[in-house]
């Protein structure tokens, strides 16, 4: 039992989400009055002063899953006609929908420390995170080739294509400093100490097959490279049997979690300038850094080739007239062992380096009234050598001082179908807010290409002036950014 209970802590930690990255929805860039937008640039803090605390243990929630305009439905969907009443595998729909690279990428994220501090023109921040995140990705080449064969491959050169994943859980302390530094401009920085708890990376994972045309020879090469960092021994055996993996758990609760073993650094950087009274820009940095694995190593290498001609089979003769009976079996036997020699990866326990998925935020935001305003955000995410973008626009209203609201337009990944929502409310000091860029993804899990949800819970305790002291040095010279009109 207690085995079990560490395999479904690990799992928890390592791939919570796999079905639910773009966490931090980009409707919530411009909510107003809620200290986390801190998050998608520090120099936009949104509490004018004051001190704010989040409840522990469950400071705020990210989760979060998007493909390049696929879907669950693209493969298993209702059928029609004398199926009509079943559901039926499409993979025929699915090859369709697939782009020559294709992903899924999916994020959690869960905070369970944060407070901060905004006083005059400085503000300060601490959060203590969890962060997971897997993205697998592969090519439509090899998506075809596993559907419908290589027949379609002869007399030429097949590639797979670069496939693979990347998936890590990572623990994220960090320190947030922003500053007004005039009227018009804030700046922003938060510093993050980061310990890596497992990850799996691969990189130049790529098979080339040249077939032909008239069948004599195929001419395979494989290349590439896998790395785990996580609490199991791994070990590749190639015997007279063929090939074997064993592992061996190592997997103990108290033992993952204090681990900081494998350290890293990253930092984000914001900047926001009001141009005239009614526009502002922004833009931010996010996530620029790297960890170190050094704990749990386990990394494969394989780069090898061989020139298949066939199977020889007996001839008959003269004096060996067929029926001619073969030991089929026996024949491939040389042919098995030929191909352990070039395809059997070399297993080392060299560390290695992740990044974190990069994030370029530029936004503006312009003033309808004194509560309304319009903007729109505009966001890059950089993983796996691959770009993923959305833009956002969205109506942001402050409705009351303990009230606000923004609901957004994004475009995602080339999908047009993405209506969010971001609201806060407070009772006193107790505020809640939530936000999500694809609302109908609650209502239709099975066909978005997008979703994702961003919940959290703060107290918030204004720094009011004490008697026999003035505001003209706790306040700052301006609205902040970010903060209710």
């Amino acid at each position: 039992m207690q085995k079990v209970v560490r395999h479904i802590i690990f799992a928890f930690f390592f791939l919570l989400g796999s079905y639910s990255s773009k966490a931090q929805p980009d409707t919530f860039y411009f909510l107003k009055g809620v200290p986390q937008t801190k998050d998608l640039n520090p120099a936009r803090p949104g509490i004018a002063r004051g001190f704010y605390f989040s409840i522990p243990l469950f400071s705020k929630l990210d989760l979060s899953a998007n493909t390049n305009n696929w879907s669950f439905s693209d493969l298993i969907h209702q059928g029609s006609g004398d199926q009509a009443d079943f559901k039926v595998y499409d993979f025929q729909k699915l090859l369709s929908s697939l782009d020559k690279n294709n992903f899924v990428n999916e994020s959690a994220a869960l905070t369970l420390l944060e407070f901060g501090l905004k006083r005059g023109n400085n503000f300060y921040a601490f959060s203590w995170t969890e962060h997971e995140f897997a993205e697998p990705f592969f090519t439509r080449s090899l998506a075809n080739l596993i559907y419908y064969g290589n027949a379609q491959y002869i007399g030429s050169t097949y590639q797979t294509g670069y496939f693979g994943v990347g998936a890590q859980h990572y623990r994220d302390f960090s320190l947030t400093f922003a500053r007004d530094l005039t009227r018009k401009i804030s700046v922003g920085i938060t510093a993050k100490l980061l310990f890596g708890m497992a990850a799996v990376k691969t990189s130049g994972i790529n098979i080339v097959a040249g077939m032909p045309i008239d069948g004599d020879q195929i001419n395979l090469a494989a290349s590439g490279q896998m790395f785990m960092s996580a609490p199991v021994q791994l070990k590749l055996i190639n015997d007279s049997s063929g090939y074997k993996l064993f592992s061996k758990d190592n997997f103990e609760t108290n033992s993952y979690l204090s681990n900081f073993a494998n350290p890293g650094l990253a930092v984000d950087l914001g900047f926001s300038s009001r141009i005239n009274e009614q526009l502002e820009f922004s833009i931010s940095l996010t996530d620029l850094g790297f960890i170190s694995w050094e704990n749990d190593i386990n990394m494969f290498t394989e780069n090898g080739s061989f020139l298949f001609r066939g199977v020889n089979l007996n001839t008959p003769t003269a004096t060996n007239k067929p029926p001619v009976v073969t030991d089929v079996a026996s024949l491939f036997i040389p042919l098995r062992d030929s191909l352990r020699v070039p395809f059997l990866p070399v297993q080392t326990n060299t560390g290695f380096t992740t990044l974190l998925p990069v994030k370029l935020y530029v936004a503006g935001e312009y003033s309808l009234s004194k509560d309304v305003t319009l903007g729109a955000v505009g966001r890059i995410r950089m993983f796996n050598n691959m770009l993923h973008t959305s833009l956002t626009a969205s109506v942001n209203a402050a409705l009351s001082s303990n009230f606000s609201v923004s609901a957004g337009y994004s475009v995602m990944e080339s999908t047009f179908n993405n209506l969010g929502l971001a609201a806060a409310f407070r009772i006193g000091s107790f505020q809640l807010y939530a936000a999500s860029d694809n609302l109908f993804s609650f209502f239709s899990p099975a066909t978005a290409s997008n979703a994702n949800l961003r919940v959290g819970v703060n107290l918030i305790f204004r720094d009011d002036v004490k008697p026999g002291r003035t505001n003209s040095n706790r306040r700052s010279v301006r609205n902040p950014p970010g903060c209710p009109l």
